[in-house]
């Protein structure tokens, strides 16, 4: 009996989600096609019935986690759009995101692991990264005179503020350096 598309659909989801938090936690290098497929308890023949190398499932775990991330949804109506970037910057610092509790963002936790990838995929993080900030200015243009270039600044801010969050172990540095660029990111937004 064949596979329905929504079953497929489905499995390369699984397998999609279980590769980005392999590569968030190992690394694409220390991540073979065998332990994600492993981690889905599917086989190595229905990763290939996905995709057609681990660099694509790569790029397309990246695009996976930003078309699923909360700045990706559409904005609530009842909410301005100030209020949603206040929602989004609380969401994306906090220690939740950091520990992976919530949706992580590849943005802020594959950065080095992407600069020596394959050109396609860091066309796939380039492409996230552009969209990013475009979604912010066109939110933030409504209520703020933010420029394209502040919003450059502060899209590295929360993603490198992000990522050291991630890689320092202690408590009281990571809560202070969240709290510092979420405050020091709706200043410049709110003052712009």
């Amino acid at each position: 009996m064949p596979l329905t598309q929504e079953h497929k659909l489905r499995s390369r989801k699984k397998i999609l989600d279980s590769a980005l938090k392999l590569f968030i936690a190992h690394g694409f290098n220390n991540v073979s096609i065998d332990k994600i497929m492993q981690n889905v308890n599917m086989t190595r023949g229905a990763f290939y019935a996905h995709f057609s190398s681990k660099s694509e499932l790569y790029k397309e775990s990246i695009l996976n986690a930003a078309f699923n991330t909360d700045l990706a949804q559409m904005k609530p109506e009842n909410i301005s759009e100030q209020e949603w970037i206040k929602k989004l910057l609380k969401g994306y610092l906090n220690s939740d995101h950091i520990s992976l509790k919530s949706k992580p963002c590849p943005l802020a936790f594959l950065s080095t692991d992407v600069a020596v990838s394959k050109p396609e995929v860091r066309k796939a993080f380039t492409t996230t990264y552009i969209n990013m900030n475009k979604t912010i200015l066109n939110y933030t243009k409504t209520y703020s005179s933010c420029e394209e270039e502040q919003t450059l600044a502060i899209t590295a801010m929360i993603i490198g503020g992000a990522a050291i969050a991630r890689a320092i172990n202690d408590e009281e540095t990571r809560s202070k350096l969240l709290k510092s660029c979420r405050e020091t990111s709706q200043k410049i937004l709110d003052g712009a």
